[in-house]
């Protein structure tokens, strides 16, 4: 067990925030939380896969939501918070629910906020969080879920929403129904609600996730840090830190936004600069990155990771907020996804056609070794 000093908890936000591919929750948000855990003397402890016993209960909690219209807002209008915490308060009932409580709670992504938010709860209920995920980055859907590839059921989950509803889901058709139902709250409850889903045994869970992906996260943020107490190139260290693969740079050029539905819609255009003059890259995200596109050619897709940082901090950048501001510099790193993903089965959960787009998924790493033959 690792127990989590505060220059980890900054190194595991700067990480995560790079692996939410621009989404993943914000640090905002989550630091209230963490100060909330020192203040009260309670501790961050990440625990190793295969240290959890094998029949000892895990289960994933997050917030879920996003954007919603002014129209969607309205529902909300004169309710009174209730739970300011909702997570939390859907950990404990679920808890109830089943009538045994967790042993160890694990993200169900990775990503500064929504990675922090479960390791709050983990925290302040005196539990241990699995040093893992379950899709090794961050991702718009609960469908979206490596627990789905192998077929762990997503059920029973509880749902909180922060004005009071508390409501059960013990059975589901699939994890479509879930992420439907879960996405109808959300979207009536002003955006956001805490979920608790998934129990599973320890002996399930190994089967089921990401490995790891928080001492990763913390890795990369150190790495980071280090550069920049060195003097040394940031994007440098991350490319090293993550083994993936500096793909573009260049200059912000259009960046749209659109909320509606509990999710994040746009697109963010780059001019390239230096090697990348004359080109152009357009990438798509829903809440995430997902999609992108070399002068108008389909190029890195999901499951692969697309993530766009600073040019000079290598800081990961949000499109939740005003960071994609036209003219700032970035440079466009690739990651490839974890071996789940690109099976047949992963490749239908979290590949471009789920979203619409009729483009055959090629591995990163193909991608690369293309461009470096020209």
């Amino acid at each position: 067990m690792l127990k989590l000093d505060k220059q980890q908890i900054e190194d595991l936000l700067v990480g995560a925030k790079i692996l939410g591919t621009g989404g993943g929750g914000e640090i905002e948000w989550v630091r209230p939380l963490i100060e909330e855990v020192f203040d009260k003397g309670k501790e961050f402890v990440l625990v190793d896969p295969n240290e959890v016993p094998d029949d000892e209960l895990v289960v994933m909690a997050a917030r879920l939501g996003g954007g919603i219209t002014a129209e969607e807002a309205k529902m909300v209008e004169g309710y009174k918070e209730v739970y300011e915490r909702p997570e939390l308060t859907a950990v404990e009932e679920l808890s109830r629910y089943l009538g045994k409580s967790p042993y160890a709670l694990i993200p169900a992504e990775i990503g500064a906020g929504n990675t922090l938010a479960p390791m709050y709860v983990a925290a302040m209920l005196d539990k241990v969080t699995v040093d893992g995920d379950a899709c090794g980055r961050a991702k718009p859907e609960i469908t979206i879920s490596t627990t789905n590839i192998v077929g762990v059921p997503t059920t029973p989950l509880c749902i909180v929403s922060r004005y009071g509803d508390i409501m059960f889901l013990d059975k589901a058709v699939d994890d479509k129904r879930v992420e439907q139902i879960c996405r109808a709250v959300a979207t009536a409850s002003g955006g956001m609600v805490g979920v608790c889903r998934c129990p599973m045994l320890g002996s399930i869970m190994r089967k089921a996730i990401v490995p790891n992906s928080i001492s990763r996260a913390i890795l990369i943020g150190r790495r980071i840090r280090e550069a920049h107490e060195k003097g040394e190139n940031a994007v440098d260290a991350l490319v090293s830190a993550v083994n993936g693969f500096k793909v573009f740079a260049g200059r912000v050029s259009a960046f749209k936004r659109e909320e509606k539905g509990s999710f994040m819609w746009g697109y963010i255009v780059i001019q390239g600069k230096e090697e990348y003059e004359g080109q152009t890259l357009k990438v798509v995200f829903k809440n995430e990155h997902i999609i992108s596109w070399l002068n108008n050619k389909p190029f890195i897709t999901c499951p692969d990771l697309i993530c766009i940082v600073d040019a000079k901090t290598a800081f990961g950048l949000s499109n939740w907020k005003d960071d994609f501001t036209v003219g700032r510099e970035v440079v466009v790193i690739g990651i490839p996804a974890h071996p789940l993903w690109r099976t047949e089965k992963g490749l239908k959960i979290f590949g471009p056609t789920h979203f619409g787009y009729d483009i055959p998924y090629t591995p990163l790493e193909e991608i690369i070794e293309k461009i470096s033959r020209k």
